[in-house]
């Protein structure tokens, strides 16, 4: 009866030690997700102002792959056939 007693008893001190190693395994985890998706969100959050602050641009490529990058002030004027002399 004893030695059943222990046995459980160093059965039930293993799975205890199995589930706190698997549970300290399992925050470190949730840690490093969080610090990641802090670290995308602050690239977000960077992207989306440099966004706000970028002047316009239009792009014009042909089926060469050339292409122009003009910014929207000077593509928007209109062309006149003076400048086609």
């Amino acid at each position: 009866m004893w030695r059943f007693a222990a046995a459980f008893a160093m059965a039930a001190c293993l799975v205890a030690v199995v589930q706190v190693s698997v549970m300290q395994v399992e925050r470190r985890r949730m840690a490093a997700l969080r610090v990641e998706q802090q670290k995308i969100q602050a690239e977000l959050t960077a992207v989306k102002e440099s966004a706000k602050d970028a002047e316009p641009v239009v792009v014009l490529e042909n089926d060469k792959g050339d292409r122009v990058i003009m910014d929207l002030d000077s593509a928007v004027q209109p062309a006149s056939l003076k400048t086609y002399d």
